[in-house]
């Protein structure tokens, strides 16, 4: 029923945690496939090194998590992939539990979990369609795009997806270096239904290096490159507006997305970044309210950019000491 995906990168450290956790399942997928994806640290000797007969390891050259996934997807000989980072572990239950969704609600194109980030051991915080851990609402079809206006219901570590359903829209785009998952996500949940149950079945281990956070905290906000997750957006957004369909839910979701995209630029002081991005996907035509329009306001005037970024240092150095 399940083909689990792994795709390696230079991650030796934990691997070998996540096989094992996949080896615990009490309903065992029937392959299991390491992509490595060129990895140089020796993550792809320990791969090799698997006794588990069900572990088959894919080399080829560095290309990208959503390249590795991608080929996952194409190998798969089970008609449900179940995805897992190198770097994060699932709990002994959860492909039973997504074997489960599966059988109540056949027919979806992703079905998930809530999980927990952690640091190694320790847990910190849950992350799902529940308001807890011990939340008891039943797991069924949700609309994906309103619990994300709530929270992060999902984490690719926590997905399975139909492997036809993830191929008719183009699996993961490569060479994406940022949200990924989501753009991913928001197209299978305009494709067809979602399943979610908010029990915690994995665990996204945010202390290893080279989480998406760190990509945020490091690159992303030095750069504000213009994501596909946002060219995606407002395409799509502008699409449904002229057409006038919804859902409702993903016309909020995008243009909240939107709008914070504008705000993390000028925040940051970054007007250069916001005018791209406000040029460039034709955000005037959304109405994303008024602080994203006095942003763009300020991006086309350069004499009042020092004011504003003097302005916005004092707030940021009140809100962050």
């Amino acid at each position: 029923m399940f083909t689990a995906v792994i795709p390696l990168f230079d991650k030796a450290a934990t691997i070998q945690r996540a096989v094992d956790s996949v080896a615990a399942q009490t309903c065992a997928p029937a392959e299991i496939l390491i992509v490595n994806d060129g990895s140089t640290d020796g993550g792809e000797a320990i791969a090799r090194q698997q006794a588990n007969v069900r572990v088959r390891v894919i080399d080829q050259p560095n290309r990208g998590v959503s390249a590795a996934r991608n080929t996952g997807l194409r190998e798969a000989a089970q008609p449900f992939v179940a995805f897992l980072d190198a770097d994060d572990r699932w709990r002994p239950g959860f492909l039973a539990g997504m074997r489960r969704l599966i059988e109540a609600r056949p027919g979806a194109a992703l079905y998930g979990a809530g999980f927990f980030t952690v640091e190694g051991d320790s847990i910190k915080r849950y992350h799902g369609i529940g308001r807890s851990a011990t939340d008891s609402r039943p797991a069924g079809v949700v609309d994906f795009f309103a619990e994300r206006l709530r929270d992060f219901p999902l984490h690719t570590s926590t997905t399975v997806v139909a492997k036809d359903a993830a191929l008719a829209i183009g699996g993961f785009s490569e060479g994406v270096a940022f949200a990924e998952d989501h753009l991913f996500w928001t197209k299978l949940a305009l494709a067809g239904p979602v399943v979610i149950t908010p029990e915690p079945l994995a665990e996204y281990d945010v202390a290893v290096p080279g989480q998406a956070i760190e990509y945020w905290q490091r690159r992303y906000r030095e750069r504000f490159d213009i994501l596909e997750y946002h060219r995606f957006l407002a395409a799509e957004l502008g699409r449904r507006e002229r057409s006038g369909t919804g859902p409702v839910s993903f016309i909020r979701l995008a243009r909240r997305e939107l709008q914070t995209a504008v705000l993390q630029r000028a925040w940051w002081g970054d007007f250069a970044a916001v005018r791209r991005i406000w040029d460039e996907l034709d955000l005037a035509s959304f109405g994303l309210g008024p602080a994203a329009a006095a942003s763009a306001w300020v991006s086309r005037h350069p004499a009042v950019q020092p004011a504003a970024r003097s302005m916005l240092a004092v707030l940021r150095s009140l809100r962050y000491r």
